[in-house]
């Protein structure tokens, strides 16, 4: 299968950056938390009949459970870390991937560049989020349009001032031209708060 342009390189998928790196952690370390609550709730009668009961049989019985039950809890201890693991870098990187297509894209509206889009893959997250950035590029590469446009319409209408006979109905003619461009371009760039 050719890769295509909007498919980010399989390197980046574990770790994308810092930030990813950090929910996996912290994600890990709860799994690790809930887990140490559940076996100390599972295990602690147990362990409380080993150390505080007299018959020795009761004893015997209750450390068998203990260690059967610690021996099975170990395992599926690794196997809920490793599905959790798995879980955590899919998901996360289903919203850093996003994150960086974002930052790429806001690095090249900075340039001036209007022509690079947010793409997110099929199942990525802040889609509606890339929607959003995505017809706010499209409305300013659009304004940008139109004042450029009227722009060169006023340097036109400049350039026939500059070169109309000294006929008075040409030159006034001419000169209501420009003071229309020009105010329309002032209207185009007033929309713009800076």
């Amino acid at each position: 299968m050719k890769r295509t342009v909007n498919q980010r390189k399989l390197r980046n998928y574990l770790i994308a950056n810092k930030t990813q790196f950090k929910i996996v952690l912290a994600d890990l370390i709860l799994v690790v938390l809930v887990f140490a609550v559940i076996v100390l709730t599972v295990l602690s009668p147990f362990y409380h009949d080993i150390l505080l009961m007299n018959d020795l049989y009761s004893q015997n019985y209750s450390a068998k459970i203990f260690l059967v039950l610690l021996d099975r809890l170990f395992f599926a201890f690794i196997a809920i870390l490793l599905l959790a693991l798995i879980h955590n870098v899919t998901v996360n990187h289903k919203l850093c991937g996003p994150l960086i297509n974002f930052s790429n894209t806001f690095k090249k509206l900075a340039q001036g560049d209007l022509t690079r889009k947010v793409f997110l893959r099929r199942y990525d997250f802040l889609k509606n989020e890339a929607h959003q950035v995505n017809d706010m590029i499209d409305s300013l590469s659009n304004r940008i349009t139109t004042i450029k446009t009227a722009n060169e319409l006023l340097l036109t209408a400049l350039e026939d001032v500059g070169n109309s006979d000294v006929e008075q109905g040409t030159s006034e003619h001419a000169l209501n031209m420009v003071k229309k461009q020009a105010h329309l371009c002032n209207e185009h760039l007033s929309k713009f708060k800076i």
